[in-house]
């Protein structure tokens, strides 16, 4: 009974502490939960009492109302678009939902007219696709300068980069008003910087994602919570579960 309380007190200490770190408090602190996210908690408690072994002293029961100020409600939903966003980048591509860019046009280079760049909007994640005007092909592989040196150094050079035959993009950071922002450069078009398409992943909060995502979730979510309790096996037994997800759709 004495490791049952121990394991209560030890998780309990771990709730109050990641809810001092996010600045959430308890039921004088207000803890509103918006009521789109109360199933996706109840479904992620569900998931914690699948994994924790029975006897273990920490069960999640599913309430039919849910007490929004209860902590562990309180610590799911800070951990929820963290976990909305690792699903994002963990899923395979062709099963996510992408969105298309606003941009019509490109920003032409200042020193070559034929290659520019395309700013990235503040909720950009995963790049999917894109085709400029000019070019005879899309492209589905972006250059990331840190890990393909070589070939990103191969863009700078007119005689070897991109063209419209075999286009090119890169992931990249410019100077745009006085502020760092993250582009995309595309290499290389002829006469135009019309933009045919640019679809890209979104980050989007737990409650916005889209359905078949929901159980991949739930999954990463009480591992994440498994992390913060430091039961490590538990947390690696979910992240297994979430890829497992994937499979199936």
């Amino acid at each position: 009974m004495a490791d049952l309380v121990n394991e209560r007190i030890s998780f309990e200490t771990a709730l109050a502490n990641l809810l001092d770190l996010y600045g959430i408090g308890g039921a004088e602190g207000g803890g509103t939960i918006l009521a789109s996210r109360l199933s996706i908690i109840n479904l992620v408690k569900a998931k914690l009492d699948r994994i924790i072994p029975e006897g273990e002293g920490l069960q999640f029961s599913v309430e039919g109302e849910t007490n929004v100020s209860d902590p562990t409600n309180l610590l799911i939903n800070a951990v929820l678009n963290e976990a909305a966003k690792r699903v994002l980048l963990n899923a395979p591509l062709h099963i996510l939902d992408p969105v298309k860019s606003a941009e019509v046009a490109g920003t032409e280079d200042s020193n070559d007219s034929k290659i520019g760049y395309i700013v990235l909007a503040n909720n950009f994640l995963r790049f999917v696709s894109i085709k400029m005007a000019n070019w005879k092909m899309p492209v589905f592989e972006v250059i990331r300068p840190e890990i393909d040196v070589e070939e990103y150094a191969m863009q700078q050079n007119e005689f070897v980069r991109g063209g419209t035959a075999r286009p090119k993009v890169a992931f990249s950071m410019r100077t745009i008003e006085g502020t760092q922002k993250r582009v995309v450069e595309y290499y290389s078009v002829e006469d135009s910087h019309n933009i045919d398409w640019f679809y890209y992943i979104q980050e989007t909060e737990a409650e916005n994602l889209q359905v078949n995502l929901i159980d991949s979730l739930t999954w990463y979510a009480a591992g994440m919570i498994m992390q913060i309790t430091e039961n490590v096996e538990l947390a690696n037994s979910a992240f297994a579960q979430e890829q497992l997800c994937y499979k199936n759709l």
